[in-house]
């Protein structure tokens, strides 16, 4: 069932908004972290923080195709008027099939949902597939300082909605 871009991966994908805390939020954030952890050098031992996507105005969601969970992504407050894009990630083994793409569209939908119009995400500068989605679907490169706290890699994106 896993695709590398060329495979056709048919099925049911399924994206709804989950209590962050849930088994398969924790095993997917687990999977993003040790797979950034090799990326960038890192080890994580403390587990995900998930009270910011508890608050009012927040959202977890989780992308299962044909009942197996492949992807996620959240939304939390940054301000009045603007939702912080966070833990977008989708399986190794399900990507180039455009479902990153389908939970930032959900994303999307469900910050307008909750009032917000404007979207800002932060994502890294070895994370190159991530990099160019974001591009492609028409998120421009804004300075990260000031805004979150942040690193020499970091990369921050920001579209209205």
């Amino acid at each position: 069932m896993a695709g590398n871009g060329g495979d056709d991966i048919s099925g049911n994908l399924v994206i709804r908004a989950v209590e962050p805390g849930c088994q398969e939020s924790i095993d997917l954030q687990w999977e993003m972290r040790r797979e950034l952890d090799v990326m960038y050098g890192e080890t994580t031992i403390d587990p995900p923080p998930l009270e910011q996507f508890r608050l009012p105005r927040a959202a977890f969601l989780v992308a299962w195709l044909d009942g197996m969970p492949i992807g996620c992504g959240a939304i939390t407050t940054m301000n009045e008027s603007t939702a912080h894009v966070k833990r977008v990630f989708v399986r190794s083994g399900f990507r180039g099939n455009g479902f990153g793409r389908r939970v930032m569209d959900a994303l999307e939908k469900k910050a307008a949902e909750l009032g917000y119009s404007m979207l800002f995400l932060e994502t890294a500068d070895k994370q190159l597939e991530a990099i160019r989605m974001y591009t492609s679907l028409g998120y421009e490169r804004v300075p990260c300082a000031g805004r979150i706290p942040c690193s020499e890699q970091s990369i921050c994106f920001e579209r209205r909605l």
